[in-house]
């Protein structure tokens, strides 16, 4: 797969099958490729927290207890759909107090993530970059042993991509101005 073809043809994968799974070798690989990423003074400021198939099942539980305290429905929900997936990411970002490094480091994770959703394309790993509220609630931190410099960025579901999907065409046409001084 040509690198034009992944950037185009890359897009959330949202229906999940229960009885698929994903080469772990193949998703480990990935995430050595990704960390090629720029990144200022090489801080790579990303961690990855990997839960396996096996385990969806036993965080679904726990995260959605955290997510939806009041409704048991959202919970069984949130179970049934994740225990869809092949596995789970929580992608997350090192934090820096002074604004200048933490924009840098908040870029720097953006373009690992990028890299790695596009490798995982290319290796026919579908994925579903998911940012919901609850990632800022202190116990799902807690929950994912994120530190008090660090903040999760996003939820990454894993399954296989779809057999026949079609690009939508994009919005932003005119996203290029040209300066004029």
């Amino acid at each position: 797969m040509e690198l034009r073809d992944a950037i185009k043809d890359r897009r959330s994968i949202k229906k999940f099958k229960r009885d698929m799974t994903i080469d772990e070798d193949k998703l480990y690989e990935a995430l050595n490729l990704a960390t090629h990423a720029p990144n200022h003074c090489l801080r790579e400021p990303w961690r990855v927290v990997h839960v396996p198939k096996d385990d969806l099942g036993a965080m679904s539980r726990k995260l959605s207890k955290i997510a939806f305290p009041k409704s048991e429905d959202k919970q069984e929900s949130h179970y049934n759909a994740v225990t869809n997936l092949g596995g789970f990411l929580v992608v997350v970002a090192k934090r820096d107090p002074r604004q200048r490094e933490d924009n840098e480091n908040m870029l720097a994770v953006g373009a690992f993530a990028q890299n790695l959703l596009l490798l995982l394309h290319e290796v026919g790993i579908g994925t579903c970059w998911k940012t919901p509220d609850y990632i800022f609630n202190p116990r799902v931190k807690d929950l994912f042993k994120v530190e008090a410099d660090e903040s999760i960025v996003g939820f990454l579901y894993l399954t296989d991509l779809e057999d026949e999907f079609k690009a939508k065409p994009r919005k932003n046409d005119e996203y290029v101005s040209r300066f004029e001084g």
